[in-house]
C-alpha cells in the first residue's frame, strides 16, 4: 500500500509540474506516460542503489528530491528528476 501511494504521489507531482509548465506556454514533445516512466525509473534506480532490504520504492532516497526539492545524499543521482524529465520533453511555443 505504501509503494502504491508513493507511485501515485510521484505521478501527481509530475502531473502538477507538467500542468504548470504548460500554463507558461510550454508543450510536451513526448507522451505524458513517457515523462512519468522516466521519473519512475529514476525512483527504481534510487531504491536499488540504497542497498536496503527489502528494496522497495518508498525507500528511494530520490523521493526527497521529488517531493521536497531536497537533493539526495548520493551526488551521482539526478538532483531534479522531475524537472529534468520535463525539460527534455518540452518546447516553448510562445
Amino acid at each position: 500500500m505504501i509503494v502504491t501511494r508513493s507511485n501515485s504521489n510521484v505521478i501527481d507531482t509530475v502531473e502538477a509540474q507538467l500542468r504548470e509548465r504548460e500554463h507558461h506556454g510550454w508543450r510536451l514533445t513526448a507522451p505524458r506516460s513517457h515523462v512519468y516512466a522516466m521519473v519512475l525509473y529514476a525512483v527504481i534506480l534510487s531504491a536499488r542503489a540504497a542497498h536496503r532490504f527489502p528494496a522497495t520504492l518508498d525507500t528511494a532516497d530520490i523521493l526527497d528530491a521529488i517531493f521536497d526539492g531536497i537533493e539526495p545524499s548520493d551526488s551521482d543521482a539526478a538532483a531534479r528528476p522531475v524537472e529534468d524529465a520535463i525539460a527534455h520533453h518540452t518546447v516553448n511555443v510562445n
